[in-house]
């Protein structure tokens, strides 16, 4: 699981050890993460603390290595690991907008790419990568979390095609407004002289977060276990039953775009002539 030093990451990590699972919780930066691991090998033996800057293909290599080394296979990955700029979409730096989907896209990228030459060879394997409702639907503010979470979606979705093949599956939860510390981590914008051109809507995106900050608070819907949840039942699904896109929590309607959307996607699959590579 990657992002296990907080919110959906934590979370799940605590779920699936007590449910039994060897779980490796990875994070980023292990020194500045002490309280949490102290927290989180607490809950067993069976957890595992590994650090993985999904940022870093070397990270990446590193921690891989070592996790065959001493389990020999890895049955499920939970990519989790993201950052959230929120604010008007031209205030963000190029910088910013690299470091946004260097995390978000391409840092899912390399888990893939690293780890599928050991899932291809069980032919077996399960991928769940979170993405958010915000990769199916536009939020205004979301300026750059909004692409970096459309290509994720599209990048997890064509790895489940290609690797049916192989009884791989690769499938997407998309959460909704949850209470975590991703709001509070936010990165904002820095270009300021750009910014103040934009008059009194420069400060609409801090707004708009203080009304969901305080719009999630004690709700059960916006509760990150929802998440969890979906994601456990996921495991427990047999290969080809399991379906491509699930949504948490409030989703502004986007499972019933999903749906719609999936009947066309399997059609012009089949037009294709490739409606072997549906894993069902």
């Amino acid at each position: 699981i990657t992002g296990s030093s907080s919110g959906i990451g934590k979370s799940t990590v605590e779920l699936l050890s007590k449910k039994g699972f060897y779980v490796i919780a990875s994070m980023r930066n292990l020194k500045k993460n002490t309280n949490v691991i102290k927290e989180l090998k607490n809950l067993g033996d069976n957890v595992i603390i590994e650090e993985l800057d999904v940022s870093s293909c070397i990270s990446v290599k590193k921690a891989f290595v070592k996790i065959i080394e001493r389990f020999g296979k890895i049955d499920v990955i939970v990519n989790n690991a993201g950052i959230m700029n929120v604010g008007l979409a031209e205030g963000f730096t190029i910088t910013q907008l690299e470091k946004q989907m260097n995390v978000n896209y391409l840092g899912v990228a390399r888990i893939f790419k690293q780890s599928l030459p050991f899932m291809k060879k069980r032919k077996n394997g399960l991928y769940i990568t979170i993405s958010s409702i915000a990769g199916r639907i536009v939020f205004p503010h979301l300026s750059t979390y909004n692409p970096s979470k459309f290509a994720v979606e599209a990048l997890a979705e064509i790895y489940r095609y290609e690797l049916s093949q192989f009884k791989i599956d690769s499938v997407i939860v998309e959460p909704g407004p949850f209470a975590t510390d991703l709001i509070d981590n936010s990165p904002k914008p820095k270009d300021t002289k750009v910014l103040a051109s934009y008059g009194e809507l420069k400060n609409a995106p801090n707004k708009a977060m203080d009304y969901y900050k305080e719009f999630m608070k004690n709700k059960p819907e916006c509760n990150p276990k929802l998440v969890s949840d979906s994601i456990l039942k996921l495991i427990n699904t047999d290969y080809g039953k399991r379906p491509l896109r699930t949504t948490c929590g409030i989703d502004y309607g986007v499972n019933k775009i999903n749906i719609e959307i999936e009947k066309y996607q399997y059609e012009l699959l089949k037009e294709m002539g490739m409606e072997k590579l549906i894993p069902f």
